[in-house]
């Protein structure tokens, strides 16, 4: 978790603009509820600076402390976060800053017993007064809960999707998305896909993905499995199917293998902190391979507490996390691996599943979602293609049944006019010879007529003639 530290940080950012409700407490308590003194100090001056109504800025505080000046422009630097962030660990520095003041006071009676154990009743008394205090100003949980009722007249703002898939809306800010498949099944080409998205050209192939970033809001991508090479043919990739001249800025990539599981999860938070601050925001998040952040991704506990912390840091930086998991191998089910994959599928707000056939062909689809499902039968589909060095989109299955469709209702019109030896005839003429090319029964002609005019073989007159469509 980050240090106090960045309490400070943040306040110093925000300037002049209103506290949110922990980090005001804690600048109001100053300078005894920051555990450094340095920070407890400028906390301080702060307070009284906003108070007598001057700029706060870093310039203006150093000005104050000028001793403070190295201080202020390297641990501060490093430690800030966006206040809406700070202030979601705030609530711990105050309980830290709680636990030292019951602290003392513990120490105080001891010394008091010790020194006049004749006043012994009064020192309890005093005692018992400044615990109960702290009680009343520690009521944390309450305030949080209080936050968080239902209130008819404050509707929250309708969050926006990050991605779309096939015109659906995934990923939005605060929500976890999981995305789930056997090994070699195409999961760093979607991911690469989803990233060229965000910056892609018009009529780039993104798999069915789409995205925009017009704020430049950092694209981090964590990858816990690729080879140097690897990783760096992934972004490569992207660019090309981007048709861009190269990788934004923003989008940045770390390549994690070999990491130990705390070491990946501590990768994963400064990372994201560090490119929130650096470019002002976040897009959204990619951890590939989720699992190697987790010690033993079968103990319930453990992946209770990771899903926790990754759903936290996303409503923390108000964006997206995709997480990428495989499959237990063999599994027909589609079973991601232990209670971390169940954790993270309860969770998250999309799962989208991959699943590659025979053919070499991957469909992208989901069924356990929050909002609209993406029907495996209409739902994007990619295969590698030798020419392009890359997977590309193919045809989803309904659309591939359609076309065969379509293509054998025009092989029987054009068969129905070629024998009539007309270019326009009745109804009565088109189902005769439609039952006598075809081979079917009436039922089944007028059937086929019907779906001849849907799909747009034929079409009909005002006059009530049939006709071929005109190509």
């Amino acid at each position: 978790m980050p240090g106090e530290l960045t309490v400070l940080a943040a306040v110093i950012e925000a300037s002049n603009a209103p506290l949110t409700p922990f980090i005001g407490r804690l600048i109001q308590h100053a300078p005894e509820s920051f555990d450094d003194q340095r920070a407890g100090q400028l906390a301080a001056t702060i307070r009284a600076m906003r108070a007598a109504g001057e700029v706060v800025t870093k310039e203006t505080v150093i000005a104050r402390h000028p001793d403070s000046l190295i201080f202020i422009s390297t641990e501060l630097e490093n430690a800030w976060l966006p206040i809406s962030a700070a202030e979601s660990y705030a609530p711990d520095y105050w309980d830290a800053y709680q636990r030292r003041r019951a602290a003392t006071i513990g120490d105080e009676l001891i010394k008091g017993l010790n020194s006049s154990p004749g006043q012994a009743r009064q020192i309890i008394a005093a005692a018992r007064t400044a615990l109960d205090a702290i009680a009343s100003d520690s009521n944390t949980l309450a305030e949080k809960l209080e936050a968080r009722l239902y209130s008819p007249t404050v509707k929250p703002t309708e969050p926006t999707s990050r991605y779309f898939i096939a015109g659906t809306g995934i990923c939005t800010p605060d929500n976890l998305t999981t995305i789930s498949a056997h090994a070699k099944a195409g999961k760093s080409a979607v991911k690469g896909a989803m990233i060229a998205s965000t910056f892609a050209e018009a009529g780039a192939d993104c798999l069915g993905f789409k995205s925009e970033n017009p704020l430049g809001f950092a694209v981090v991508d964590l990858d816990t499995e690729q080879s140097p090479f690897d990783h760096w043919h992934v972004l490569e990739q992207a660019r090309r199917r981007a048709r861009a001249a190269s990788v934004p800025p923003w989008v940045q990539s770390y390549r994690l293998a070999g990491l130990n599981s705390s070491d990946v999860w501590d990768a994963v938070r400064i990372t994201v902190e560090l490119a929130a601050k650096k470019f002002g925001g976040v897009h959204s998040v990619f951890v590939d391979g989720i699992a190697d952040a987790a010690h033993d991704v079968n103990d319930s506990a453990e992946a209770g507490d990771l899903v926790a912390e990754i759903h936290r840091l996303a409503i923390e930086l108000n964006c997206p996390i995709i997480a990428i998991i495989h499959v237990n191998p063999g599994s027909d089910t589609g079973k991601t691996r232990g209670h971390l994959g169940s954790q993270l599928e309860r969770k998250s707000e999309t799962n989208l599943r991959l699943e590659k056939d025979e053919a070499g062909v991957t469909v992208i689809w989901a069924d356990k979602n929050r909002r609209a499902p993406i029907p495996k039968a209409t739902a994007p589909r990619f295969s590698w293609c030798d020419q392009t060095g890359m997977h590309v989109s193919v045809e989803s299955r309904q659309n591939s049944r359609e076309a065969a469709e379509i293509q054998n209702l025009q092989i029987e019109a054009d068969a129905v006019f070629a024998a009539a030896g007309k270019t326009a005839i009745c109804y009565r003429e088109f189902i005769t010879f439609l039952e006598n090319e075809v081979h079917v029964s009436k039922s089944t002609a007028k059937r086929r007529l019907v779906q001849m005019l849907r799909t747009g073989v034929i079409t009909k007159e005002l006059t009530g003639i049939y006709a071929l469509t005109k190509k």
